[in-house]
């Protein structure tokens, strides 16, 4: 991950490159070069729903030139449809986005450098970055994001529920030395005979997890994927209603003859009523089963899941700030 200064409106922004599309929105643009000279300062998306709220997206093509910006591109979220909620609503989101690299087929991906959510309420119903991209960088064709003067943006919000005046809920972003890397080494792989297998239970971001496998699939996987997931194990003591965590993370399938590991990444807020998430169809059975791809080796199966992001939801009480 690389950190560097860009002047959202709050704080410095990271970004990173990777290869999943947007999960909530995305918004592609013909001609951009006729939008950016006509004078249209600002283009508005369509609504589009995420969290239980509905959004769009603003970009300002040139600038936002009321934040007295000029040589980049400035993209905002907004909320729509704001005028059903409670008085004095507020909600908290966690904002991702992000620019095709169109040669390569990859994602330049921008959030908050300390993983921060951001506070929407009445008075202040957009956030992004106005700074999210040099023009310069965005024009210069090597980068690919600019392909035949189209372009692709896009747009993640992940959401906790909205609070009123005098109620209220902290959530708790933590990243690089909570993040935990646990190893499972499974043996006599042939020799297990339950339909679901689960790891020793480990701790990560003040909660337990552990990874949970069906050797011949789940649900309608099942006969002809390994169906992998990672679950919360907290009990309903330590996560009262209402309460989530949010998590970042990899599972991965360890190639132990050539080093090319099946991993997916993933994301979900875990609570009392999902606390199990992952992939039902995460590798084929032949696959595991071809001795060629070292996912097998002596009956022996190493799994490992790695817990990158990890954002917990407090809830707070009247009196609490």
């Amino acid at each position: 991950m690389e950190l560097f200064s860009i002047h959202s409106k709050e704080a410095i922004a990271s970004r990173t490159i990777r290869d999943e599309p947007p999960t909530h929105f995305e918004l592609r643009i013909k001609s951009f070069s006729l939008l950016s000279n006509s004078s249209l300062e600002r283009y508005y998306s369509g609504d589009f729903e995420a969290g239980g709220y509905k959004w769009k997206l603003c970009l300002y093509p040139k600038g936002d030139k009321e934040e007295n910006v000029e040589g980049h591109i400035s993209l905002y979220l907004e909320m729509s449809e704001t005028d059903s909620l409670s008085p004095g609503w507020e909600v908290h989101a966690l904002l991702r986005f992000l620019v095709l690299d169109q040669r390569r087929d990859k994602y330049l991906t921008l959030q908050d450098a300390k993983g921060r959510v951001k506070r929407f309420r009445a008075s202040k119903t957009q956030c992004g970055f106005n700074r999210l991209i040099t023009l310069n960088q965005f024009n210069d064709p090597t980068n690919g994001y600019l392909v035949n003067d189209n372009c692709v943006f896009g747009a993640e919000v992940f959401v906790h529920k909205e609070s009123v005046a005098g109620q209220g809920e902290r959530l708790l972003m933590t990243a690089g030395p909570v993040s935990c890397n646990h190893t499972w080494k499974i043996q006599k792989f042939s020799e297990l005979v339950n339909e679901c297998h689960s790891s020793q239970v480990f701790t990560a971001g003040s909660h337990n997890w552990k990874v949970n496998l069906w050797p011949k699939g789940n649900a309608e996987g099942k006969g002809k994927s390994l169906s992998l997931f990672l679950e919360l194990n907290d009990s309903t003591t330590t996560l009262l209603p209402g309460q989530g965590v949010y998590v970042e993370y990899q599972l991965r399938l360890m190639d132990q003859l050539n080093g090319k590991h099946m991993e997916y990444k993933l994301q979900h807020w875990f609570n009392e009523s999902s606390k199990n998430w992952g992939m039902i169809r995460f590798l084929c059975l032949n696959s595991l089963r071809d001795p060629s791809k070292g996912y097998l080796v002596k009956d022996v199966c190493i799994i490992e899941a790695h817990l990158l992001l990890v954002g917990a939801i407090e809830k707070l009480g009247k009196k609490a700030e």
